[in-house]
């Protein structure tokens, strides 16, 4: 049995048992890594992934509760509602890696893990949410401050609705400059 552990800074982070956790537990000495509200669901929601061009953001962790790293990546798709194609990962076994928006980061992972290892912690494989930005694709629009507040309130009742529940969902932790910028005009925009 491996030890994964999953990254987070998202919905899941508050979710109680969308995922299978060994602990049930987040931890908050996670990498940092960049992270904006940058894709947009099937569902409409604007949520956060990694992305190039955002700002640094400490995320969390933690044990995944499942036997093998196919589980884990399975287990961590699903909750996502995505497909595993979706979910990076690095084993700090073999070296071997999948990562599709900021491959660069990667080494960063790794790092943080092996010292994570070095502190007492066991961790073989990282894995986490790897989903593409695509806001500027699906919104037709640059992303920045006005363009995502402008998204969010042109969306229909019953999305923005769901927009406004998963916001309120996101950890603390993970909260970027975009989702400062919403926070702000909260009352404009619901």
């Amino acid at each position: 049995m491996a030890d994964i552990a999953v990254l987070g800074w998202d919905h899941l982070v508050g979710s109680k048992g969308a995922l299978d956790l060994r602990e049930g537990a987040w931890r908050e000495d996670g990498p940092e890594l960049p992270v904006e509200l940058a894709h947009i669901t099937s569902q409409r929601a604007l949520v956060p992934v990694l992305c190039r061009s955002a700002g640094m953001v400490r995320v969390l962790w933690a044990y995944m509760g499942t036997e093998t790293v196919g589980e884990a990546v399975w287990n961590l798709s699903q909750a996502e509602g995505s497909k595993p194609e979706n979910v990076g990962f690095v084993d700090l076994t073999t070296g071997e890696y999948w990562c599709r928006t900021v491959d660069e980061r990667v080494p960063d992972i790794r790092a943080w893990a092996e010292e994570k290892n070095a502190a007492g912690e066991r961790i073989d494989v990282v894995i986490w949410n790897d989903l593409k930005p695509n806001f500027e694709k699906k919104a037709r629009r640059e992303l920045n401050a006005e363009n995502v507040v402008a998204y969010l309130k042109s969306l229909k009742p019953e999305f923005k609705e769901r927009a406004r529940e998963y916001l309120e969902m996101l950890p603390e932790r993970a909260r970027t400059s975009l989702a400062a910028a919403v926070r702000e005009r909260w009352d404009e925009i619901w």
